[in-house]
C-alpha cells in the first residue's frame, strides 16, 4: 500500500474509469493529469459522475475536490470501495 503523494494522478498509476460527460477540448483525463491549467468540463446537466481507479489498494488521508463555475453544485458524494480481479 502506497501512502505518499497524490494517488489520484496518472503519474501515479490512477486511471479515470468512467466519466458522464465529455468534451474533445476538456476530456476526463484532465481530472488526474495534475495540470492546474486544464480541466474536465462536463454538459452541464445532472447527475455528473467520474471513477478514478488507483493502482492497487491505498491508505486515503484526505480527498479535495475543486470545482469551479457551478452555480448549482449543492452536494458531493464519495464512494470508496474496491474490486477484485
Amino acid at each position: 500500500m502506497t501512502r505518499a503523494g497524490n494517488l489520484c494522478l496518472s503519474s501515479a498509476g490512477a486511471q479515470v474509469s468512467l466519466a458522464t460527460s465529455s468534451d474533445d477540448r476538456h476530456p476526463a483525463e484532465h481530472i488526474i493529469d495534475g495540470n492546474p491549467e486544464t480541466f474536465w468540463t462536463t454538459t452541464g446537466t445532472f447527475p455528473q459522475e467520474f471513477i478514478i481507479s488507483m493502482n492497487g489498494l491505498q491508505k486515503i488521508g484526505k480527498i479535495i475536490i475543486d470545482s469551479s463555475l457551478s452555480k448549482s453544485c449543492k452536494a458531493v458524494s464519495i464512494s470508496m470501495g474496491y474490486q477484485t480481479v
